[in-house]
Formats: structure tokens, C-alpha cells, sequence
């Protein structure tokens, strides 16, 4: 149990468990400083909840459905400080499984907010925004990339050189992607919301990676689809990039043969809104027969910069979840794909399998 205390303690979002009579039975050291107070009693907890009624019909909520709820940006009163949060709520299980209470999260926005807004503040030193910077870092680049190919053009029968030359290229069109993928996974992203039907989505992507209709000799691609399934809201060419970047990992990560499998589904469980209505999500998997990731290096692959490819970046599977994370899904993975039977295991699980939640379009509300 205590190892538990100092994970919470050791977070930097800030967490209350309260008690299903709203009293505090933990608080971390990140929620006592976002609220500015060094105790949270339960009198401070009616205060919270007196001066953000959205929080108290969450919790409230939660209380009486024990479902998960969520709101991706809210504005949390403490005090007389006013706090940009991603606001969680969910349900506290004991061992027997009978609610015991909710566990509120919330995660500080302000940071964030501040630095996207810094370039129209006035503060000199912090005008700098990613897109100044890469047009900083694309003007060298160009002079550079322009003097290698004179080089090479200079002496085209100099073996040594054209070597040269093109280990200078391709450094200068990797710095180049790695500026166009930092600049989309840190600047703003202008997304539509329209209705979009998930599986012609996964048939655009697979299109795209060259798997759809007739992928390549050797390659297997079953498609587990519930034709059911209602469209979600959301932009398509986004959702399109995203799942052509898992597809194509797990194109990589099968070679020349193999079988990559992509299943939707509603999912069972789903989230009450802040006003009590219920936000139903669906789900798509795409898994693989590879080999897989060390569990070691499982908790990484989300962590900007951090690649098990030789010449990746470390940055596409940070934008898919960013994109995912936008709709208001989830992204996460898992080790374990496709079923691989065997003549000695009979059927063992190899390969890895990427979950994707996205909130479906309600049927009573059209998309705004």
C-alpha cells in the first residue's frame, strides 16, 4: 500500500479520493498545491464543489452510475485562482467490488495554454513559437542541402564525394521530417467535426499503406468490422493519417509475411457527461503477428523521441495519440496480437495490438 501512497504522491496531476460522503481520504502533495492549501478537510471539499458545480454533478454522478466521466477542458475555481484542467472522475472499487468512493484527476492546462499564447503576450524572450523555430532550423537546412548537391554536381565520377554528398542529404531531409513532425505534434491543431464512418477510414488507410483491396504475396489482412457501428465525429483526414502510421508499424513489424488483423466494436463500457448523459465510444484494434516489444520498452512508446526503428523519429506514435486524444479517445497498446498456432505451443500470442477508443456521434445531436 505504500508503494501506492508514493506513486500517487510522486505524480505531478493532482488527485482526491473522496469518500462517498464526500469527506477526503487521499490527497497528493500536486492537489494541496493546486488548490493552495496544505490540508484538504472536508469543508475545503465543499468549498470546491460549492464554487464548480460542474465538478459536483460529476462526482455526483459518478456516485450514482459508478462510470467514468471526463471533460477535456473546464476552468477550476480554487479560491480566487481560476485554473485551465482536464478534469477526470472516477469510480473508487473496494475488493469486493462495491463503490467506495471516486478518485477526481485533474491536470493542470495552464502551462500549456501559456506557452501557445506566449507569442502574443509581449514577453520578448518567449516569442519564439515552434513554427518560428523551424523556419529558423529550415533556412540553414536549405543552404546546406543547395551546397551538397553543387558538390556532387561538381564531381559526378568521385565516388568518395557523391558518398559524402549523400550522407549530407539524407541527415538534411531527416532533420527536415523531424522539424515537420515536431511542429505537428507541439502546435495547434485545427480539426473537423463532421460525421466520419470508421471503416471507410481503415479502408483509406489500408489503401494508403498498400494493403487494401489486395495486399501484398505472403501478407494476410482480416477484416473483423461490425458493419453496425454508427460514424463518429471527428476530422477523417486526421483519423486517416493516424491509423495509416499504426498500419504501417504493423506492416513493419510483420516483414514480408504475416497476418495483421483490424476489429471494430462498440465498446462495452462509456462515460456520463458533466449534464448526465451517456457518451458511448467504439473501438478499433489493429494487431499483428511480429515478434513484438520488450516489456521493458512497452511503457516508452508514447514517450516523445523514443523509437525501436532504426531510422525513426520517435514521433508518430506521440502525434496518433495526440490526434486521438483530440476526438476524445484513447490510444494505448499492448504485447500480444494475432494468434500464431504452432506444432509445438498449439496457439501462442506474439506480435502487438493498438487500441484506439473514439466517442461516437450521439443519435439525437447532429455534429456542430
Amino acid at each position: 500500500m505504500s508503494l501506492w501512497h508514493d506513486i500517487i504522491d510522486s505524480l505531478t496531476d493532482a488527485v482526491i479520493v473522496l469518500s462517498p460522503a464526500m469527506e477526503p481520504l487521499t490527497v497528493n502533495p500536486a492537489a494541496k498545491t493546486m488548490l493552495g492549501v496544505s490540508q484538504v478537510s472536508a469543508e475545503s471539499v465543499a468549498d470546491l464543489v460549492r464554487q464548480n458545480d460542474w465538478l459536483g454533478r460529476m462526482v455526483r454522478a459518478c456516485l450514482a452510475s459508478g462510470q467514468e466521466l471526463g471533460d477535456m477542458e473546464t476552468v477550476l475555481a480554487a479560491g480566487p485562482r481560476e485554473l485551465s484542467v482536464r478534469a477526470e472522475v472516477s469510480p473508487l472499487l473496494s475488493p469486493e467490488g462495491q463503490l467506495a468512493g471516486v478518485i477526481i484527476v485533474f491536470h493542470d492546462l495552464s502551462h500549456e495554454k501559456g506557452a501557445a499564447e506566449a507569442g502574443t503576450a509581449g514577453d520578448l524572450s518567449l516569442q519564439l513559437s515552434p513554427a518560428g523555430l523551424a523556419h529558423e532550423v529550415r533556412n540553414p537546412l536549405t543552404g546546406i542541402k543547395g551546397a551538397a548537391e553543387l558538390m556532387a554536381g561538381m564531381f559526378p565520377e568521385d565516388g568518395r564525394a557523391q558518398q559524402y554528398c549523400s550522407v549530407i542529404l539524407d541527415g538534411v531531409n531527416r532533420i527536415a521530417s523531424l522539424v515537420e513532425q515536431v511542429l505537428m505534434v507541439s502546435g495547434p491543431q485545427r480539426l473537423a467535426n463532421e460525421p466520419v464512418n470508421i471503416h471507410m477510414v481503415l479502408h483509406q488507410a489500408m489503401r494508403m499503406a498498400g494493403l487494401f483491396p489486395d495486399p501484398p504475396d505472403g501478407v494476410v489482412v482480416l477484416q473483423d468490422f461490425d458493419p453496425s457501428l454508427p460514424d463518429v465525429v471527428g476530422d477523417a483526414g486526421a483519423l486517416e493519417r493516424t491509423f495509416l502510421n499504426l498500419i504501417k508499424n504493423a506492416a513493419e513489424a510483420i516483414g514480408s509475411s504475416g497476418t495483421i488483423r483490424l476489429h471494430t466494436r462498440i465498446e462495452r463500457d462509456f462515460r456520463m457527461t458533466a449534464e448526465g448523459r451517456r457518451r458511448q465510444f467504439l473501438r478499433v484494434e489493429i494487431s499483428d503477428s511480429g515478434v513484438g516489444i520488450p516489456e521493458d520498452q512497452l511503457t516508452q512508446l508514447f514517450t516523445p523521441f523514443f523509437t525501436t526503428k532504426p531510422a525513426g523519429t520517435g514521433l508518430g506514435l506521440v502525434l496518433c495519440q495526440r490526434i486521438i486524444a483530440l476526438h476524445g479517445g484513447r490510444l494505448w497498446a499492448q504485447r500480444g496480437g494475432v494468434e500464431i498456432k504452432g506444432a509445438d505451443a498449439g496457439a501462442s500470442r506474439g506480435g502487438m495490438t493498438f487500441k484506439v477508443t473514439l466517442p461516437m456521434m450521439p443519435p439525437d445531436k447532429p455534429p456542430q
